[in-house]
């Protein structure tokens, strides 16, 4: 059961973070975990969608989100008023109104947000927009590979569209006319390309005609990295997941270098690091337990390979991630925002 928060709303993310028990994983966050179902989830949405204001979920939790995770949902957050702190992997951001947060699926992240805070926030299942995205611009699905939270300017066109595509999204989600499915589909589409264009630049560029990564080869690493999704605990080889996916290990690995810049063993590599970083910040399981839960016959074989991929130990790592989260003291009512690391993107909207 979430317990709902009895810290004042001056509490920092860190302090919340710092009681966290293990990661919860939510469709709509305090609704009962995503593996109760059957509830909300991505098969039985018949809008693929679900609209609220900040306020009528936040406000029931003190203004406190601990960290979790929505196992198949995109989250899109539109601050118009107040300020937050925003946590999405162990980095925090400090944002104030008016500001774009984006939380792909499979990433943790919380909210602690000031009282006053209010804007639009949609939970959208991720894999037909995924879709679509690949239909449509491929390179767009940089978009979906990572966090972004983007700080805007008030009076802007950028800030007007954003506006009133969230208020088209409300309309659709709320009024159930012919189609409303399809276009709130659309119109979470085109507010994935404003994201794209407040982006900082090069992380998405258009297509050369021609150059677009196949659809077949797309399909195919995504199977595999669902495959990876499922398995990276059990260690499976390069050749197995290969044999499962009707290819050899070669062809599989050439295709993960073609469509995503790294080896089939790079991706397999990766899914680990991502689960023992997670782990590492967010529960207070031993080095030993991590480990073992993540497959690897001892500590010091696990140990080697966190240090081989992350340059620092699993204890390193942890006290500096935890310090790290440690968000900078601020005056009341300050305004502006500090990125951590390499962490969610973080760009000022600069138009005039």
């Amino acid at each position: 059961m979430v317990r709902q928060a009895k810290a004042p709303v001056q509490t920092t993310v860190n302090a919340r973070l710092r009681q966290q028990s293990p990661i919860r994983h939510f469709n709509l966050y305090g609704e009962g975990d995503a593996a109760a179902g059957p509830g909300w989830s991505a098969e039985n949405w018949t809008n693929s969608y679900h609209f609220e204001r900040i306020p009528v979920r936040s406000g029931r939790f003190n203004w406190e989100i601990e960290p979790h995770v929505h196992d198949a949902f995109l989250q899109l957050l539109l601050l118009t008023q107040g300020s937050a702190q925003v946590v999405v992997n162990g980095q925090v951001q400090q944002v104030q109104a008016p500001a774009l947060v984006l939380i792909p699926a499979q990433n943790v992240h919380g909210f602690h947000f000031s009282s006053d805070t209010d804007g639009p926030v949609v939970t959208a299942a991720q894999a037909p927009l995924a879709s679509a995205l690949r239909l449509l611009m491929p390179a767009m699905q940089a978009v979906l590979a990572r966090p972004a939270v983007i700080a805007l300017q008030a009076q802007t066109p950028a800030l007007d569209a954003l506006t009133t595509l969230f208020a088209a999204v409300e309309q659709e989600w709320r009024v159930h006319h012919a189609g409303h499915a399809a276009a709130g589909q659309a119109l979470l589409t085109a507010l994935l390309v404003h994201v794209a264009r407040l982006s900082p630049p090069g992380l998405v560029t258009e297509q050369v005609a021609g150059q677009a990564t196949p659809t077949r080869s797309t399909a195919g690493v995504d199977r595999f990295k669902a495959l990876v999704n499922d398995k990276f605990r059990t260690h499976l080889a390069v050749e197995a997941y290969a044999s499962r996916l009707g290819m050899s290990a070669g062809q599989l690995t050439r295709l993960t270098q073609r469509v995503l810049g790294v080896s089939a063993q790079g991706v397999i590599n990766a899914r680990l690091m991502f689960e023992a970083e997670r782990d590492l910040i967010y529960t207070f399981d031993s080095v030993q337990q991590i480990a073992a839960n993540l497959g690897f016959a001892d500590a010091a074989y696990f140990s080697r390979f966190f240090r081989k991929h992350n340059g620092r130990t699993p204890r390193a790592f942890r006290a500096e991630g935890l310090a790290r989260m440690r968000p900078p003291a601020r005056e009341p009512g300050q305004a502006g925002e500090t990125g951590v690391g390499a962490g969610p993107i973080i760009r000022r909207d600069s138009d005039p």
